[in-house]
């Protein structure tokens, strides 16, 4: 049985999502691209991403309608930190409201700025925070099997290099092992459903 939850849960409302701006190309070093940003109902905002060495941050533009319509003009800082891993620069945005790094930035709660999931008092759940523990590891197995399917699937498939098994074969064999013992976890009888447990 799911939890009993007051709130919005991250896949409810609308986001503004780092890895998507960097994986379509938004930011991109020495550019500043224009461009819009939209979500799957349609809605879409303007968006400017600076990435130079004079500036490095995003410009949003749009119009929130409704008993008072207003235009909104403003930007939010980005910082670029060096990788643990040794390889590139991770960017982050600078939360306009309480200042602190975050990856994804949301418009709830009525807000009409974007701003970090912690910048809200009310909060803004994930699903694993409100889902029974039967559903939280079936829906981590599935997970895992998005992440190995599109491993599977990329272009550069190669799993060993001179003999010696590659990073994304060492990083694929990780996630079996995770998925398997997600597989193993949710089919344990403390984890079932109840109905199911009644029926066995």
């Amino acid at each position: 049985m799911a939890k009993y939850r007051n709130g919005l849960t991250v896949t409810e409302i609308p986001k503004i999502s780092l890895s998507v701006l960097l994986r379509n190309g938004f930011i991109q070093s020495g550019a500043i691209v224009k461009s819009t940003y939209s979500w799957n109902d349609g809605n879409e905002i303007g968006i400017e991403c600076h990435y130079t060495h004079k500036s490095q941050f995003i410009r949003l533009f749009y119009t929130v309608t409704g008993q008072h319509k207003k235009r909104y003009d403003y930007q939010i800082s980005l910082i670029f930190v060096p990788s643990n891993l040794g390889r590139g620069q991770v960017p982050y945005f600078i939360c306009p409201e309480i200042g602190k790094r975050c990856r994804i930035l949301y418009r709830a709660y009525g807000s009409r700025t974007w701003k970090s999931r912690e910048a809200y008092s009310k909060t803004i759940f994930y699903g694993s925070q409100i889902c029974s523990q039967y559903d939280k590891v079936n829906e981590r197995y599935w997970r895992l099997e998005k992440q190995i399917q599109s491993l599977i699937r990329e272009k550069r498939n190669q799993l060993l290099y001179k003999g010696k098994p590659t990073r994304r074969y060492k990083r694929l064999q990780r996630l079996i092992e995770k998925q398997e013992r997600a597989d193993y976890l949710r089919w344990k009888p403390e984890n079932l459903p109840k109905v199911v447990r009644e029926i066995i």
